[in-house]
């Protein structure tokens, strides 16, 4: 009681002291609980601490260790997200991978050491990023970074911007020191081609390296109006290319490899800049911009020449949309509206998930998907990640930022470091989630104890014992998508011991396989080579992608090292890449010492039995004029059907028929044989072939059944009558009477009848039929007509009204009726008789239509006459035909009867410029949307 009466009267019974009772009584409660949480957190994640002891996975099947652990360590971090943070150090160069969880999202920040930070830092500044042109290559691709000469900037230099191309690591790669016309943007196609987009519309394509590869232009009206803008898509064929010129048009080319250059049809509404703009490549291969004209949306299909608008249901108020992103799918779309709201729904805009107020003051840099899970908006140095499922949070930089869209994530660089923000796999969530219970993470834990040689590993598996197959496999997915070494060889680890619990359960391949593309992941992800791919992105390029990057970047090594690895094939394998290494040899080694000793550099490093082509080597050596060396590696050949198609090509005929005769090919030795004849006179002919017993054998044997020169004697010993009725054929037309011509082509008929080509035969027959009445014509009217088609012979007479001789040509040849339909209309209307025309629209049914009547009349500008024949025209091609006409209120009246609104669009697209027409089309849609207001008015 004394207890009681002293806490009463010192504390209880003032309010004073009761309150600051109460006030230390919280803070003490909540640091012990804090306190309290900490040790509980780290009692239970205490598995991701890594001792400094060399750990092994022991698979026989997936060779070699995957990966050597270095020591590592671990910053544990706990916030209002519940997020943890593992730091792992690569002793051997100081590069960084982190991840964090925050929000079911990962970020793996990739962190540059002093040596690296300065070479960046001295060249460009992000923490300007809006007078910079930041573009990004896909995959892990090189960094272009070059001056906005749009934008008033302080600059140490005069003159041309500079290009600057660096590695994922931050090493300066190479620079291009601009000398073309203003650049209106970068861009790296899917072969990591550097893309330079000129205001002229001239598109300059540069390696990683800076060398100049080849340009196309984007049209002449885009050089002659002006490009402001462009972007690049990716499509199945490669990459394609959108520009806007100053006309507000839209330009495309689906291939940069094979530029074909289409438009884009008009924006409607008034000639203003649109607010922003996309290119989207969808599932049927159709390649559609997605414009925003202050709030209008619209999209253009160059397939359909049709432009149609797009109306999202945006709840809140705005002007006008600033920003379009679609995710790496192309079926989602995210709008950035004036007043900082995100619009989240399909790309169709049918369909809307989720709407959210950013709330932000400052103007957005960029507006991203991370993956096609959420959308990133760029303030800088603020990050807001949001996601349809409204799961959104604000990510803080060091730094001003750029952002590059993944498939699987997103790629941030400041001026210090270069992160990932990924969403968390759902296997590692259920792996590393605080107080996980899955299979997966009670068999890490299983392995932890395991390592220690504890007993509870044994009760760990009891717990799973029936979920081990879902085990492992979480663990083996889990480890794929890691990109700390000690953490990947944990889960590997511990998917070996639940393996080797199931027996032949699960399919051995699968560990193997993870095994195999970690070892390769880890190794192209060192700053060496700065190559930092995910697991998701290497499946999706496949490996003969990844070498083809690795020989792009030059490391030869480390391909024929993945090459020998994966045992593959010699097609895509270590031949292709030791070719690849020669051609660049010879490329960068042209000047800097002589062709014997280049081919004996290349030759000991390839080996004369290998497997490589050196003819392909030896065309390199063509191709940058270096005949001599060329020769010497066609030394080295080993395939002589490679080998002396390019000896002939040089020149080198002794050579190649001696390379031919120790082949003993007799096809090759003819082939030699063919080009001596044709390039040599025939005494150096007959001495070089003396010295070869075997070749003049063969060339007798040649000359007695072939007898080179005399095709007419070779087809007629080999009884070919139709390639002898092809040359009398031939041989007429260069005759130059008109009684050679015809024994010509009379004999042509008889070969043909030996050869049993009876078509051959009966047009022939048609040929000399009408050449002997195209004699007489002429004879007759005064004029060539020899050597015309039927069908001007027909239009001739037609146009001297010559009826009885066309029907009587008719006849003869069997002209079909709709063809001479079409050759009366066209005549007809080429020499004005539209009199004749109207008869023969009258005279019956027109067996072509009535399309062609009107399309002769527009052709030849007569609107008159077209309009008899309109009400004529099919119904379902009516409307089109009076706009063709420029009928726009006939075609318009036509469509309202019709009740038919996208055809008043159709019309109104076409009647842009007529205001008066288009006010009137727009009251017809307003009646047809609303009926019930027309009938009021009545």
């Amino acid at each position: 009681m004394s207890l009681v009466t002293t806490l009463y009267n010192n504390i209880l019974r003032r309010s004073s002291t009761y309150a600051l009772a109460i006030v230390a009584g919280a803070f003490f409660f909540e640091r012990g609980f804090d306190l309290a949480s900490e040790h509980l957190y780290s009692e239970i994640n205490k598995g991701l601490h890594v001792g400094e002891e060399e750990l092994e996975v022991e698979v026989q099947e997936a060779g070699p260790q995957v990966v050597e652990l270095h020591q590592a360590e671990e910053e544990l971090l706990h916030n209002n997200f519940q997020s943890s943070r593992q730091v792992l150090k690569n002793s051997i160069q100081p590069l960084f991978f982190t991840r964090v969880y925050m929000s079911d999202l990962m970020l793996i920040q990739v962190k540059q050491a002093e040596s690296y930070d300065q070479p960046y830092r001295d060249k460009v500044q992000l923490t300007r990023n809006l007078e910079l042109k930041v573009s990004v290559a896909p995959s892990g691709g090189p960094i272009a970074v070059v001056r906005d000469e749009t934008k008033f900037t302080p600059v140490q230099t005069s003159g041309k911007p500079i290009i600057f191309i660096f590695s994922p690591s931050g090493e300066l790669k190479s620079t291009i020191k601009w000398s073309g016309g203003k650049v209106i943007g970068l861009d790296w196609s899917a072969s990591e081609e550097l893309l330079c987009i000129q205001d002229d519309g001239s598109v300059s394509i540069y390696d990683i390296f800076g060398t100049y590869q080849n340009s196309f232009q984007m049209g002449q009206e885009a050089k002659e109006m002006k490009i402001i803008d462009a972007r690049k898509f990716s499509t199945t064929s490669g990459t394609g290319l959108v520009v806007l010129t100053t006309n507000f048009r839209f330009f495309v080319v689906n291939n940069i490899k094979d530029p074909r250059i289409r438009r884009f049809p008009d924006i409607p509404g008034v000639n203003i800049a649109p607010s922003c703009w996309t290119a989207i490549h969808g599932e049927d291969r159709q390649t559609r911009v997605i414009v925003a004209k202050e709030k209008d949306i619209y999209l253009l299909d160059y397939g359909e020449q049709h432009v149609a608008q797009r109306m999202p249901e945006i709840s809140h108020h705005h002007l006008s949309i600033v920003a379009i992103s679609v995710s790496p799918c192309n079926k989602l779309v995210a709008l950035l509206t004036d007043a900082g709201v995100i619009w989240i729904g399909s790309s169709d805009f049918r369909r809307k998930f989720c709407e959210h107020d950013a709330q932000c003051m400052s103007p957005a840099v960029q507006l991203v998907w991370c993956g096609s899970g959420a959308v990133v908006l760029n303030l800088g140095s603020v990050l807001l990640v949001l996601s349809p499922n409204r799961d959104n949070f604000t990510l803080i930089l060091d730094s001003t930022s750029h952002v590059c869209p993944e498939i699987d994530g997103l790629r941030i660089i400041t001026n210090s470091s270069h992160e990932f923000l990924q969403k968390v796999p759902l296997p590692n969530q259920e792996i590393f989630r605080i107080g996980s219970m899955s299979p997966g993470a009670i068999l890490v834990e299983a392995s932890r104890e395991f390592q220690k040689r504890s007993h509870r590993a044994e009760e760990y598996i009891r717990l799973v014992k029936n979920q081990l197959e879902l085990a492992v496999t979480q663990c083996i997915q889990a480890a794929g998508n890691e990109w700390q070494p000690s953490v990947q060889k944990m889960l590997l680890r511990a998917a070996q011991l639940g393996k080797s619990f199931l027996f032949d359960k699960i399919d051995p391949e699968l560990f193997v396989g993870i095994c195999q593309t970690l070892r390769i992941l880890n190794a192209v992800r060192n700053y060496k080579i700065a190559l930092p791919l995910t697991f998701q992105q290497y499946e999706q390029m496949g490996k003969t992608v990844l070498l083809n990057r690795l020989i792009l970047r030059r490391q030869y090594s480390i391909a024929i090292q993945i090459c020998q690895y994966l045992q593959m094939s010699e097609a895509e394998g270590i031949p292709r890449v030791l070719t690849e290494w020669a051609c660049y040899k010879i490329k960068h080694g042209v000047g800097k010492m002589d062709a014997e000793q280049l081919a004996n550099e290349i030759s000991t490093k390839l080996g004369t039995g290998s497997k490589v082509s050196y003819s392909s080597i030896a065309l390199k050596a063509i191709e940058c004029k270096q005949e001599k060396l060329a020769i010497r590696l066609l030394d080295f050949e080993h395939r002589a059907s490679k080998q002396i198609p390019l000896l002939l090509k040089l020149g080198q005929e002794p050579q190649a028929l001696t390379k031919a005769v120790e082949s003993g090919d007799p096809n090759l030795i003819y082939k030699v044989l063919v080009v001596m004849k044709e390039n040599y006179s025939a005494d150096k002919f007959y001495m070089t072939i003396r010295h070869y017993p075997s070749v003049n054998a063969l060339y007798a044997k040649l000359c007695r059944t072939v007898q080179m020169g005399s095709l007419e004697q070779i087809y007629e010993q080999e009884d070919n009558f139709n390639a002898q009725a092809i040359l009398s054929v031939k041989d007429s037309y260069r005759a130059q009477k008109l009684e050679n011509r015809s024994a010509m082509l009379t004999t042509a008929v008889k070969q043909y009848r030996q050869a049993k080509a009876e078509i051959a035969a009966t047009l022939t027959e048609d040929q000399l039929k009408l050449l002997k009445i195209q004699s007489g014509y002429e004879t007759k009217f005064g004029c060539p007509v020899i050597d015309v088609s039927l069908n001007d012979t027909l239009k001739l007479l037609m146009r001297r009204r010559d009826l009885k001789e066309t029907e009587e040509m008719v006849k003869k040849f069997k002209v079909p009726e709709r063809r001479l339909w079409w050759l009366k209309v066209t005549t007809f209307a080429e020499i004005g008789d539209w009199v004749e025309l109207e008869k023969l629209s009258k005279a019956k049914k027109s067996p072509i239509g009535y399309e062609p009547f009107v399309d002769v009349c527009l052709q030849f500008n007569n609107i008159t006459e077209a309009q008899r024949y309109l009400p004529k025209v099919e119904e379902h091609l009516t409307i089109k035909y009076y706009v063709k006409a420029k009928l726009y209120t006939e075609a318009a009246q036509i469509a309202f009867q019709r009740k038919d609104t996208e055809a008043l669009h159709y019309v109104q697209s076409r009647c842009s410029s007529n205001r008066e027409a288009v006010d009137m089309i727009n009251a017809l849609i307003t009646k047809l949307a609303n009926p019930s207001e027309g009938q009021n008015k009545r």
